[in-house]
């Protein structure tokens, strides 16, 4: 169970997480109407092996907030990133092994959500996530 005050910043997590979806669907379409079929299935693999430990780092870090579980925010913390890490390995392991992969597609795809994850910051100034103007 989410705490309440954990609440909002698991909501700008699960925004940046469907942001990132919407990203990997727009890839894997680009992909397959200019390229061919399996660069479009490269592209949404390669960012699933990003998305899908994001999101479990997301719901891992976010259930529990306030100063008196200081302890439980940073276990869920440090064990988030030891599993997104993890399975992002082991994703690229059985995609990389066992997938017949356009590599560009894959590394493209997968580039871009890191990089999506590193402009999140400008997107997302507040826990509401929206873009507040101040007025003098």
């Amino acid at each position: 169970m989410v705490d309440k005050l954990a609440k909002k910043g698991q909501v700008s997590g699960l925004k940046l997480v469907a942001f990132q979806l919407l990203l990997v669907l727009f890839a894997a379409l680009i992909s397959t109407v200019f390229f061919s079929n399996k660069a479009g299935y490269s592209a949404l693999l390669g960012g699933i092996t990003f998305l899908l430990p994001n999101l479990v780092f997301v719901l891992m870090t976010f259930a529990h907030a306030g100063a008196r579980q200081s302890q439980k925010v940073l276990r869920g913390f440090y064990a988030g990133e030891a599993i997104k890490l993890f399975l992002t390995v082991l994703l690229f392991v059985v995609f990389l092994k066992y997938g017949t992969l356009s590599l560009i597609a894959f590394y493209i795809s997968f580039s871009l959500l890191v990089a999506s994850q590193w402009l999140a910051p400008f997107f997302f100034y507040n826990n509401d996530g929206i873009k507040h103007v101040r007025s003098r």
